[in-house]
């Protein structure tokens, strides 16, 4: 391990338990009073617990994600097939689907006045 604290938890994992066995092999030499070994230990398993904890809960808020977009889609095709069931009852130029929330189309003009007149202006 180097001087250098990287404060990644697995990289802090490793480098507890480097200190750890560190503190091990030189018991009778070096024994500290504060920080101890158990301090230390005590933090490994806590941090270990917590990462633990972050990646159970990554999972549950991906399940929970996937879950919602089932759904989301689920609500979309019904409302799609519930909007193509009211245009085909009603058509598309009713009036009473805005009261569905549907836009209608506005009823083409006929061909034959607009088609009728540039033809009589032009023949005549």
């Amino acid at each position: 391990m180097s001087k250098q604290i990287i404060p990644r938890p697995a990289v802090l994992i490793s480098q507890l338990h480097t200190m750890i066995a560190g503190l091990e092999k030189y018991a009778e030499l070096y024994s500290p009073v504060s920080p101890s070994k158990e301090e230390l230990q005590t933090c490994v398993n806590n941090l270990v617990a917590a990462l633990q904890n972050q990646v159970q809960t990554a999972g549950v808020a991906e399940k929970a994600t996937k879950d919602l977009y089932a759904v989301r889609d689920q609500a979309v095709d019904l409302l799609r097939r519930t909007r193509d069931a009211l245009y085909a009852y009603f058509g598309k130029n009713d009036p009473r689907l805005v009261e569905f929330g549907l836009d209608t189309r506005k009823a083409r003009r006929s061909s034959n006045n607009s088609g009728s007149e540039s033809s009589a202006a032009g023949n005549g």
